[in-house]
């Protein structure tokens, strides 16, 4: 969301002119290189020039400003001497006299001569007969390069004028303690509510808050330059300049309040440049606050949180004294050394020389000599790092579309123009004269006899020079067969025997799942099926012997009995009939023999059943009791054989250490994973190529395989498969072997899969890894590879236009 930053932009072009007469540094109108030949005897200094002094324990100094170019020049005592009694009717010997005279010390000619010499350079004299400046030439609207683009965009200085009467408030020592509270009450807030933060940013990341971010920040950030330029003003300064600023293709805004340099007062300046980002802290404050009194969901709670989001970021980028933001000024105000960065660079440079025997004299104390080592040092390790970063994320941004020349000429250009600049930073003087050499030689490359030889011979060298037609895209490894290991039962897992990367065959015990109730119900399922079986032997064989004679003789002592009950009541009979017998004891002679009667019928029906055998229906149902308790047997033995887990296939175990160890001791659910095991002595990479480079890949081709982890190393493989259809920009559900393939995360519009299987005997790749493949297609003329893309272009682009 901070897609803006803001700069109070100084110029820094403080340039110090020292009384050896070398040239000044960091001047955009060029100095004398050497001695001039002759100089006017009488020499007038521009009327319109602006000297402000700037006292110093170690000898005052004089900050000049060129109100015409917009530039500023330091002066020590004796330069500032010097200049001011150039006043066109003083002999240049007799102010040579003078100086020497007033500072107690020699002055050579020569060194005089260089000094004026410089001046003029500079255009800090008076030219021509009537004239006393140099006109004034159209100030550029663009200007810098490719990494620091300023724009300006107008002259604020009249509104200014009209604002600072109006706002004196805001220079005042209550301002500054309301504001200091309003930012601690906040951050007390942010700090204190920092979930409730956090969650509300998402209301931001939508497209209909976009313009809503962009407003705040175009009004946040113009706050900014306005406390800049105001408190500039209000010192006494002028500002003239406003505009936009790229800094690292990051855009923002800058105010030019360089009028700080004629500021005496260190104070003052430090003020100017942390009007700027203590503004915006301010308004940051106000912001977080309004966001925590108001109901969210309302508008001003959204604009509060968006200035909140922005803001906070803004100030710390800006803080930053390794960029040339406001940090950057701030230190220099602080060390009160000018040109900080570029006096840091020459040191470095100075340094180098020296290793190679070049001395070059730097005018600096042992303390900024310290400063600039120190600095240079961490500003140069910043701003590669930031660079490569920038070159990392555009070349990944390309390479990701397969699009390999533009993140080639991104990062050429990058690293070309930082180069180009550090050198002339480190190395000024020879660098100026090796890129003047370099343009000699490009413009005598424009002659036509040399361009025409050139272009022959490159059309030369491509009709009749070979190479290696090369289709490239991102990998991932993926294994040629996988095997998931799972778990056949419900069970608490007691030992897992086997660890990643540990090597198994087929078969192999992986891990053992506790069959404690399984043993129990086994045991107990043993113990029935004896008895079952028991039962079952006793129907089959019948009664025995003994059983039926016992049952016959019990029909016979039965028989007796019935036989003596008959007896009795016919002999009770005739008794009673002459009333020897009561009728009560004849009727209980008629019931003991009834008695007796259906005793012997019972032990008749035994007999009978003795002889007779088992049922056939009683021996089958036994045999299906049987039959069942073996069945569930045969089940627990089952169930208690896939308590252990083994390997269904050679492999390596892949899954890691901490989950398999984790795992004892757990419940595990049937069907639930145990292990993987992958075969890695062979692995496949899939590959996603372009559709508009597939044509040219066949299966069997060879293939080089570079992956992130061995970047030391090339992997060998063939194709072995194309895919038969294309994907669209997310391959989220395409599967190799079971497994996602998704190797850049981010496709072209249409891909097709390659397929690549590559001899891993050494088990260095591991599935999941990613790098680049390069499918080698063939050998072809330069001519036909420079023609493959032309030809696309125009034999499909192009023929749809008519």
């Amino acid at each position: 969301m901070a897609g803006e930053t803001t700069t109070k932009s100084r110029t820094d072009r403080l340039v110090a002119f020292v009384s050896n007469g070398r040239p000044p540094e960091n001047t955009s109108g060029g100095l004398l290189d050497s001695e001039p030949s002759s100089l006017t005897k009488y020499c007038r200094l521009r009327s319109d020039l602006i000297f402000s002094r700037h006292p110093a324990a170690g000898g005052d100094s004089y900050v000049v400003k060129d109100p015409v170019r917009a530039q500023f020049f330091r002066f020590k005592e004796l330069e500032c001497f010097i200049a001011r009694q150039l006043d066109g009717a003083t002999p240049v010997e007799e102010i040579r006299r003078r100086a020497a005279e007033k500072f107690n010390a020699a002055l050579e000619p020569d060194e005089l001569n260089r000094f004026i010499a410089a001046l003029r350079a500079n255009r800090l004299l008076e030219t021509g007969q009537t004239g006393s400046s140099p006109p004034k030439g159209r100030q550029r609207r663009l200007r810098g390069n490719a990494f620091y683009l300023r724009f300006s965009i107008g002259d604020p200085d009249r509104l200014f004028n009209g604002l600072i009467g109006r706002i004196q408030f805001f220079f005042t020592p209550y301002f500054v303690a309301l504001s200091a509270v309003t930012i601690l009450a906040a951050v007390n807030v942010i700090v204190f509510n920092w979930t409730d933060f956090t969650g509300s940013l998402p209301q931001l990341f939508q497209l209909r808050s976009l313009p809503l971010i962009w407003l705040v920040l175009l009004f946040v950030t113009t706050a900014h330059e306005f406390a800049h330029g105001l408190t500039c003003k209000h010192f006494g300064g002028e500002v003239h300049e406003l505009g936009f600023i790229l800094f690292y293709l990051q855009p923002g805004l800058f105010c030019n309040v360089s009028d700080a340099w004629l500021f005496p007062e260190k104070s003052r300046r430090l003020w100017v440049s942390f009007a700027g980002p203590y503004f915006e802290f301010f308004l940051w404050g106000l912001a977080t606050l309004a966001w925590w009194l108001t109901d969210p969901g309302t508008g001003i709670n959204h604009v509060a949180l968006a200035v909140t989001a922005t803001s906070g970021f803004q100030t710390l980028f800006n803080f930053n004294p390794l960029i040339k933001l406001d940090g950057y000024y701030l230190l220099s105000d602080w060390l009160e050394i000018p040109n900080l960065r570029r006096r840091s660079y020459a040191c470095i440079g100075a340094g180098i020389k020296r290793l190679f025997g070049k001395r070059t004299e730097l005018e600096a104390t042992p303390r900024e000599r310290r400063f600039f080592w120190f600095y240079g040092l961490v500003v140069a390790v910043f701003s590669t790092w930031l660079l490569g970063y920038m070159v990392i994320k555009l070349a990944g941004f390309f390479v990701a579309r397969n699009e390999g020349l533009p993140a080639l000429a991104v990062a050429l250009f990058l690293l070309t123009g930082r180069i180009r600049r550090r050198m002339l930073r480190f190395f000024p003087e020879e660098s100026k004269e090796l890129f003047r050499g370099l343009g000699r030689l490009f413009r005598a490359l424009k002659r036509p006899a040399i361009v025409g030889g050139l272009l022959a011979s490159m059309f030369a060298g491509a009709w009749f020079f070979r190479a290696e037609l090369k289709v490239s895209g991102p990998i991932e490894v993926l294994p040629t067969r996988n095997a998931d290991v799972r778990a056949q039962v419900d069970g608490i897992c007691d030992r897992v025997f086997v660890d990643e990367g540990q090597p198994v065959r087929k078969g192999g015990l992986i891990a053992q799942l506790s069959d404690r109730d399984n043993l129990a119900q086994l045991r107990q399922t043993e113990d029935d099926i004896r008895a079952a079986q028991a039962k079952l032997l006793l129907l089959v064989n019948g009664p025995r012997p003994e059983e039926i004679a016992a049952a016959s003789n019990e029909v016979a002592k039965a028989d007796e009995q019935v036989q003596f009950a008959a007896s009795t009541l016919a002999r009770d009979r005739q008794l009673y009939r002459i009333k020897l017998v009561s009728q009560q004891e004849y009727e209980a002679d008629q019931a003991n023999l009834a008695v007796q009667r259906s005793t012997l019928a019972e032990a008749q029906n035994q007999l009978a059943l003795l002889r007779a055998g088992s049922r056939p229906e009683d021996i089958a149902a036994a045999k299906g009791d049987l039959a069942r308790l073996e069945t569930q047997r045969a089940y627990l033995e089952e169930q208690i054989n896939l308590a252990k887990v083994y390997s269904p296939a050679d492999g390596i175990v892949v899954t890691p250490s901490r989950q398999l160890k984790e795992m004892v001791h757990q419940l595990v659910k049937k069907g639930d994973l145990i292990a993987k095991i992958y075969d890695l002595k062979t692995v496949e990479a899939a590959t996603f190529v372009s559709e508009k480079e597939i044509a040219d890949v066949k299966v069997g081709q060879p293939v080089e395989l570079k992956v992130r982890a061995y970047p030391g190393l090339t992997f060998h493989g063939n194709v072995v498969s194309i895919g038969a259809t294309t994907v669209g920009q997310t391959s989220s559900d395409l599967e190799v072997n079971g497994t996602p393939a998704s190797p850049a995360g981010v496709m072209d519009a249409k891909m097709v899969l390659v397929t690549t299987r590559i001899d891993n005997g050494w088990l260095l790749l591991k599935p999941g890894m990613t790098g680049e493949a390069k499918i080698l297609c063939g050998r072809r003329r330069i001519l036909d590879l420079v023609n493959r893309r032309i030809a696309r272009t125009f034999k499909v682009q192009f023929w749809s236009w008519w």
